[in-house]
Formats: C-alpha cells, structure tokens, sequence
C-alpha cells in the first residue's frame, strides 16, 4: 500500500512539475525564515540558563520613589550582600560585582588595553558556572590584587604559556597577580568580563555607606526556597540599616520619607529574566528586547502560513484537474479515508522535500543571518541526532496543516458528476482562495508599512538637533592612563593646524554617565542627577550653549567646589535664580556642598529613546589625571591626515599604548543599534514574505490563465485587445491588493503606535507610508501576474481554440 501511494504521489509532481517545484521552494522559503527567526529568539530567551545554578540565582536590584519620580536600578549599597548572607537564612551566597570600566595592563613589552575589567567578592566562583583551564576556584580571588582572566585575554598577554603567578602592571597604580584563567563567558551571558579582580583590592570593599548603590549584588537562595521569602526580609534589613543611616545623614527619618510618597527598598529578580526586562536601567551587558522577540516570532509564522496558504491555493485551483482522478478511483471503490490519506502523503512528501531545501538554504545563509543580527548562532542539526527526528515531526506537521483542506476537499467530489463532466462550482472554493490571497497581501503590507515607518523614525532620530555639534569630533579612549602627561599631550595637539578644540572629560554623549542625588532644600526635593567631570574647555569643543552664569575657568581654585547644570536639572531641583545657589550631593556637609555658578541649555547625552534627564557638570583636574578616560579632538580638513598626525603625537607620549579611537557621530549612533537591526530583519523578511507571496500569485496567475485559454482565444477572435485582455486577467488581483490595503492599514498604524511608545521623541505616522506600501505591494503583485497574463493574451487564437 505504501508503494502504491508513494508511486502515486511521485507520478502526480511529475505530471505537474511547474506547480511541484513552485510549492517545494515556496514552503522551502517559509520553512527556512521561521527556522532562523526561532534560532534567533531561542538564543534570545537562553540567556544565563547555561549556569547549572541559573534557577536559583537572583539580582538585587534598588527601587526608589523620590518626589513622584520612580528609579528602578541594578545597583546596590556595598554592605548589602553582607548583611544578607548573615541574617537571610534562605540566601545560601551573595556576591558584589563593579561595573565594567577599561583598564590599560601592561606585561614585558605589552601593553594593552582590557575592555571589560570588573571586581568581585571571592565567592564569585560559587555562584556562577565558569571553567578554570588554571588556577583554584576556591582560592582565586581570597587576596588583593589578584585577578582571574578569560582565556581569550590571557592569550593575548602570555600566549599558551601558563600565566599563573605572573603580575600585569599598570602606571601609577599596584599591579595585579594572575591567579585564575577561565574559559570565555558564553555570548548568552548577561556576566561576561575579561578580567575579574579581587573585590579586596578597592577601597570600598569594607565600606558600609548605605547611599553608594554602585554595585551589582548577586545572591544563591538554598534548594527549595522562594525569592519571595526573601523579598519580605529585605524590608527588615531597609528598615533596620538603611532607616538609621537616612536619619543621620539627611535628618529626617525613613518614615517620615515613606509619608512624603518616598520609596526606598531592595527586591530581588531571577538571573533569567534581567536580559530581557526593560523596566530596570541597563545592567553589565546591553539588554534584549522582548517586544521585538514578540513581533519576530509573529513575522515567522506569517511568513510559515504565507508558504501553507501558497500550498492550499494551488491545491484547491487543480481540483478540476484532478476532480476525474477522484472519480476513477471513489468508482474503483477507493473511499474517502484512503483518499485523504493520498493526498495528505502527498502534501507530507512535498513538504519533507521543502524541509529538505530548507536546512541547505539554513546553512547557506546562516553566516550572513549572524553578519545581519551581530549574532553568533549555530544550527548543528547533523550532530544532534535528537533534531532530526523534531525535524521530520516539524515536516509531517506542516504538511498536514498545509495540505489537510485540499485533502478533504479533493477527497469529497462526487463521483457520478466528475465522470459526467459535472464540476462543482468553484464559486466557495474560489472565495477562499481570496481570502487567503488577500491574507497574504495584509501581511506583506504590514511589514512593508514597517520598513518604510522604522526608516522614517531612524532618519528623524538622526535629523534631530541634539544640543551639541557631534561632527568632525574624534574620541580618543583611555587618555587616563597617561596621568600628569595629558596636559602637555593636549597642549601639542591644539598646536597643530588641522585640530580646533581638544577637550578631558570622564564621560561623552551617548555613553553611560554616573548619576548621585543631588537636594536643594533636603526637607522637599531629592533628585537623581547624571554627572559628568569635565576640564575648562568641554563646552566650546561640544559647542553647548550657556544660558546663564559662567562655565569653569582656568586655574579658578573653586571649580572644585562647583557645578554647572543643565536647565533640567533646574527644574527637577526646583531651583529659581540658581547662580550662587548651593546644592548637596547625598547629605549636607562641607565636602558635598557644591555652588551653582553656570546653567547649560538642555542638550541630549542620552539616546532619544527617553527625554532630557538631569545633569551636573564638574571640574576637577586632578581628578581628571586619573579618570578622564576621553579626549574629544575636534578636527577640520582632511581626516586621514590629522588622524595620522594626531596619531604620532599619541605614540610620542604613549611609549606604546594602542590608539583606540572612534567618531562621535558613529559612536553615538550605537545607541539606536537595536532599531537599525530590526530595520534589517523587517526588511529583509519582508522581501521573503513577498517573495514566497509572489511565487503563489505566479502559479495562481498560471493557472487562471491556463483555465481561461479557451475564453481568451474567443476574445481575441472576437476582436478583444492585448490590453483588455490583460485587465480581464489581472481584475481580480488588483481587487485583492486594494481589500488587503483597506484591512492593514489599522493593523499597521496600531503597530506602529506601539513601537513608537519605546521613543520620547517620535515622528508622526504619515499617511504616504501606508500608499506607499500599498502601491509597492500593488506594483509587485501586477508585475507577478502581468508576465503569465502577457504569455495568455498574446498566444495564437487558434491555439487557444484548439486547447480543449
């Protein structure tokens, strides 16, 4: 029986190759999209679920309620982790990390710059899945100054050679002794440094200042204990530590805060769901987005049932062609059941054949999904024998869905009036038809709605007037690291013709800036305010425009006890008439008292996604020795050469350091990656979706062409021209164009709406986006049809009368 159908079905695909291989690489196409979308948002939801501990490992994040503002933040108080190891019982270990910062380690002739250096407490080994290649986990981090590498970073400064005991210098500061190298962190880990230092090498390791919330703390709950449990003692511990210090330093009690609508407490988030979660500022890794996943994980199924629908179409258009072979065989005495078991194996073998197409397409074109995503994905479908079978379970369930109304349909001819030549009418079967021909059509509107729309609010992002002027700025990177020789290194620079400004600062637009709480009067207002260390020249280099007072001077002592502030800061503070005004960092004392001496127009440091937040310029030399890790160069002229230029002048007081540079215009674009890549996808997905509509309206185009011979060559005896003929032809698909049109225009615009609440600063949904996806998806679908339409209308009449 198996033979007989399988005969059956392969000399059925011969007989109609045209349609065969139409529906192999349409569903081919669909199959491979879906599969590399789900490979996409399979990594994307795998985040940290690699630690054999995953499910019991948590992030203790602050949430603070300051006058109506909420801050929902990663970091913690440096006692935190502490206290909560010795009076949460469920809390088995808690461990601190810092934030990742750039440091320059030198070795022998070396001399390098390691990009993600952060510290943590010695139990960080307990917590978290790693593989030490050298050194004791139990032991690599227990002194100061000793420091566990990656792999990849212990290559680049010992080559293969055991690096154990050896010290990385740095200028100016204690070197650090190798004791640990691990193997790399996995790309689906939100922890991925490259070197990790000893939590007891930095000042604040035994600091209990309950304000500092810098830091990352980690916590492992025991077996069988719930994080909630957890949650509810943390009120304890806010109450019993962080309440005595509020009233010390600010002198008012954490209760009295709490009945102002102030908010201060720690909760604890599963390691699992910080990748995806928005609702917390960023953490150590950028962070993925789960309305994307969402809206990619809807675009593959379209584009999967886009393939399917290709498949029920050509399947319901043949039945006349096949309505005889129905009736032979029910005549014969076949019954339904084994009928819709032919053409359902037929439908299966199809499929498996596409699925077969599908995994050398994948493979084919995997590198240039990763190159597309910045993605490293792997689909090893040969050496995972588990895959295959999911595989050909994926196959067979495509195949029944695809094929299970064509089965039934086929399978429910009478059989008397298919041999006496009597169809039945097409009228149901051919609406259905429409309606997923018009369902097809929605679906390439939408997402080329989308395109077009993403590219708008790309190009109003980039258009927008910042505050600052971003051109011709270069950004050389860790400038720290020369220490009392950046004044001379700046000061050759300005002497070269081809450079305007050179400006030290601790931080630049569109990177992360530190933020502390800043009060005007401590009884009303507490506000998180982003800060900024800067030297005298960083306005005129940014061309950021001062409103009021003045900006820091030149050997002025009181810079260090001043502060210049943006116009928002002004009014989150709620701070009139703000020069010679005083404002307190954290508690009011001497050293946090700082004197409002200047007032900056409002210019964007952060990305457009959110709107101007608070920010406080200071101005400390000294400090800048050590921490002013930028120097923005503005340059005129020719690029390359001042490049150069600024180059030899960098190795002249380097002795050897990497010149790391970028522009600030492309490196402020960054923050806008996320939307640029999905731009990619969408559009690209969007070609496929319309592609594999294009093959479906191209053999359905065939086919009513092909049905519609014998009509055609009466026509043009009768006098019809080429040109009626075609519309005669193409009526129907331009129809279906303009009710696909008239249903995804909403579907579109509340889509767009959507994403658009992810931007504080949006353009406006234009109504030319809509014609213009409408118009495409029109002009696609009449080129389509209008190629087998020509074909028809201009074939020899009497070929055409002889066709039946």
């Amino acid at each position: 029986m198996i033979k007989y159908y399988l005969k059956t079905i392969l000399r059925n695909l011969m007989r109609n190759k045209f349609y065969s291989v139409i529906n192999i690489i349409g569903l081919a196409i669909g199959i491979t999209a879906c599969i590399l979308i789900v490979l996409y948002v399979q990594f994307e939801l795998s985040y940290d679920k690699f630690n054999e501990k995953a499910d019991r490992i948590y992030r203790v994040n602050g949430l603070e309620v300051l006058n109506g503002d909420t801050y929902n933040l990663p970091w913690t108080s440096p006692p935190l982790a502490g206290v909560m190891k010795d009076e949460i019982p469920e809390v088995e270990e808690a461990v601190r990390l810092t934030h990742y910062w750039p440091m320059i380690l030198e070795y022998k002739d070396k001399i390098l710059n390691v990009s993600k250096t952060c510290f943590a407490d010695p139990n960080f080994f307990k917590i978290f899945s790693t593989s030490f290649i050298y050194g004791d986990p139990s032991t690599a981090l227990l002194d100061p100054y000793s420091v566990v590498l990656t792999e990849t970073t212990a290559k680049r400064y010992f080559g293969n050679e055991n690096p154990i005991g050896q010290t990385l210098s740095r200028k100016n500061y204690t070197g650090f002794t190798v004791t640990g190298v691990i193997e790399d962190f996995p790309e689906n880990s939100d922890i991925k440094p490259d070197f990790i230092g000893s939590f007891k090498s930095r000042s604040y390791n035994n600091s209990v200042n309950w304000f500092q919330n810098s830091f990352y703390t980690y916590v492992l709950l025991k077996e069988g204990f719930s994080n909630r449990d957890v949650d509810e003692k943390l009120k304890s511990i806010v109450k019993k530590y962080v309440g005595p210090y509020v009233k010390e330093h600010k002198g008012v009690s954490l209760e009295e805060l709490m009945a102002q609508g102030n908010r201060q407490e720690y909760y604890t988030q599963p390691l699992t769901e910080i990748h995806l979660d928005n609702t917390v500022k960023a953490g150590l890794e950028p962070l993925g987005n789960s309305n994307y996943l969402i809206i990619f994980s809807i675009i593959a199924v379209f584009i999967l049932v886009i393939a399917c629908i290709n498949y029920m179409n050509m399947s319901t258009a043949q039945s006349v062609n096949r309505a005889r072979e129905v009736g032979l065989k029910k005549s014969l005495g076949s019954n339904r059941k084994k009928l819709v078991l032919q053409f359902l194996s037929e439908s299966v073998l199809i499929t498996l054949a596409a699925l077969a197409l599908a995994m050398i397409l994948i493979k084919i074109l995997l590198p240039a999904f990763n190159a597309l995503i910045d993605k490293q994905l792997v689909f090893n479908y040969m050496n995972d024998f588990g895959t295959i079978p999911l595989f050909l379970v994926l196959g067979i369930a495509i195949g029944i869905l695809a094929g299970a109304y064509p089965a039934f349909f086929l399978a429910s001819f009478n059989p008397i009036k298919v041999l006496k030549g009597i169809h039945f009418s097409n009228g149901s079967h051919g609406k259905l038809r429409s309606g997923l021909v018009v369902f097809q059509l929605i679906v390439t509107i939408v997402l080329f709605s989308g395109t077009f729309f993403i590219s708008k609010q790309l190009n109003f992002l980039q258009e927008q007037k910042l505050g600052f002027n971003k051109e011709n700025m270069v950004i050389i990177e860790n400038t720290n690291y020369l220490g009392p020789l950046l004044s001379s290194l700046k000061n050759e620079l300005l002497a070269q013709p081809g450079i305007l400004q050179v400006t030290n600062s601790n931080g630049i637009p569109g990177r992360d800036m530190y933020y502390e709480t800043f009060a005007h009067d401590l009884s009303n207002v507490d506000r998180h305010v982003s800060v900024i260390w800067t030297d005298v020249d960083f306005l005129k280099a940014y061309d950021i425009e001062l409103t009021q007072g003045r900006f820091f001077e030149e050997g002025n002592q009181a810079n260090a006890k001043s502060i210049v502030l943006n116009e928002t800061a002004l009014k989150e503070l709620n701070i009139k008439n703000p020069i010679g005004k005083k404002i307190y960092k954290g508690q009011k004392t001497d050293a946090t008292t700082f004197t409002i001496i200047g007032v900056i127009k409002d210019f964007h440091f952060e990305s457009l996604h959110k709107e101007v937040s608070p920010l406080g310029i200071y101005s400390n030399n000294e400090m800048l020795k050590y921490n002013g890790r930028f120097l923005s160069v503005r340059i005129s002229g020719d690029i390359q050469k001042n490049l150069k230029k600024i180059q030899q002048i960098w190795d002249k007081f380097t002795g050897g350091q990497s010149f790391d540079y970028v522009f600030l215009d492309e490196d402020f674009g960054r923050l806008y990656t996320t939307e640029v890549r999905t731009r990619k996808i969408v559009s690209v997905f969007s070609a496929l979706a319309i592609l594999i509509a294009c093959i479906g309206l191209l053999a359905l185009a065939a086919f009513v062409a092909e049905q519609r011979t014998k009509e055609i060559g009466v026509r043009k005896v009768n006098g019809a021209r080429i040109g009626q003929i075609l519309y005669s032809l193409n009526r129907n698909f331009i129809k279906w164009v303009v009710v696909a049109f008239v249903i995804s225009c909403p579907i579109a615009w509340y889509t767009m709406n959507k994403w658009l609440e992810d931007f504080a600063y949006k353009t406006s949904l234009s109504w030319w986006i809509f014609a213009l996806a409408g118009l495409a998806s029109l002009v696609i679908t009449i080129i389509t049809v209008s190629w087998i339409s020509w074909r028809a209308a201009t074939k020899n009449p009497v070929e055409a009368l002889r066709y039946e």
